[in-house]
């Protein structure tokens, strides 16, 4: 027992593994990125974190990742991302010479970050925010019409929302809904001109927002506007059910950040990136927030 109590005051009195990171972001922290901090430091890590914000715009982050990132690449131990377009960015300049933790991207393999090919993981692995499809109209059905139209607004700099629209396509004719893309012009300075042309075209159609880093950046505004003219929306983030999405079968911010977390600790206890397969949520929450009823569990 005198020995037991021994080894655990040992283990206890032993300095936290530090880590350096760079933290590659398109639109600030999220909640992901706070729980990512702290299961490091439960895991017993003393991470140094380096945060590269783009604040939405792409030639703020092309420079930030250029002019500050890559001269300091050496001092780092990962590169962590969140989202697609600073994944990709990332992934682009680093080239390899960094393991890349992505985080909230929704289709990896079709946005070229992870290969079917194990071997060519070598310096990658990552988090999929992506809840099944199949899911997210299941739970949609339930609530709102299949009578009518499911509308799509389409980013074209966005390539998940065209990866999003393939997948929704084939799977929404499971449910007789019909399928039509909206063009959205990724510009704020049009915005107001946007949202008045949604209200007016979408006014008998549901709305399916992807998680489209465009339209989370918008999605205040985004959500007024659909919610204001009456319009059902189906999601599958977790910003646009905070901000009023009608149906969403949303994972959990929180468990992203823990499951990237957990890929560096399996990877410093020596696990190789390429034989860790990508992180879901095995448990996404329905929530709704224009009916009375409670917030139950319906996946199947």
């Amino acid at each position: 027992m005198v020995r037991l109590l021994f080894v655990m005051l040992l283990l206890l009195a032993l300095p936290a593994h530090a880590l350096s990171i760079a933290m590659v972001l398109w639109r600030g922290e999220t909640a992901a990125e706070e729980s990512f901090r702290a299961e490091l430091t439960r895991l017993g890590y003393q991470a140094t974190i380096t945060t590269y914000n783009a604040d939405q715009d792409r030639n703020t982050l092309a420079t930030l990742l250029r002019q500050q990132m890559l001269p300091k690449l050496d001092e780092y131990d990962y590169i962590y991302t969140f989202g697609t377009t600073a994944t990709a960015m990332a992934k682009s300049l680093i080239a390899n010479r960094k393991p890349l933790i992505f985080n909230a991207v929704s289709d990896p393999v079709g946005a070229g970050f992870l290969s079917e090919d194990k071997s060519q993981n070598r310096m990658v692995a990552g988090v999929s925010n992506m809840v099944p499809m199949t899911l997210q109209l299941a739970n949609a059905s339930r609530y709102l019409s299949t009578d009518k139209r499911l509308l799509l607004p389409f980013n074209p700099r966005e390539q998940n929302t065209l990866l999003i629209a393939d997948i929704l396509l084939n799977e929404a004719k499971h449910y007789q809904w019909r399928v039509a893309t909206w063009r959205i012009a990724p510009d704020p300075r049009r915005l107001d001109n946007e949202l008045k042309r949604l209200q007016q075209d979408a006014k008998n159609d549901i709305v399916f927002l992807a998680t489209d880093s465009y339209l989370l950046s918008i999605a205040p505004r985004l959500l007024n506007a659909l919610n204001a003219a009456s319009i059902p929306t189906i999601c599958s983030a977790e910003l646009f059910v905070e901000h009023g999405c009608t149906v969403g079968t949303i994972s959990s911010y929180e468990s992203l950040g823990k499951m990237a977390a957990g890929i560096i600790h399996r990877h410093q206890q020596g696990a190789q990136l390429q034989d860790i397969p990508l992180q879901t949520d095995a448990n996404p929450r329905l929530i709704m927030n224009s009916f009375e009823q409670p917030d139950v569990d319906i996946r199947r």
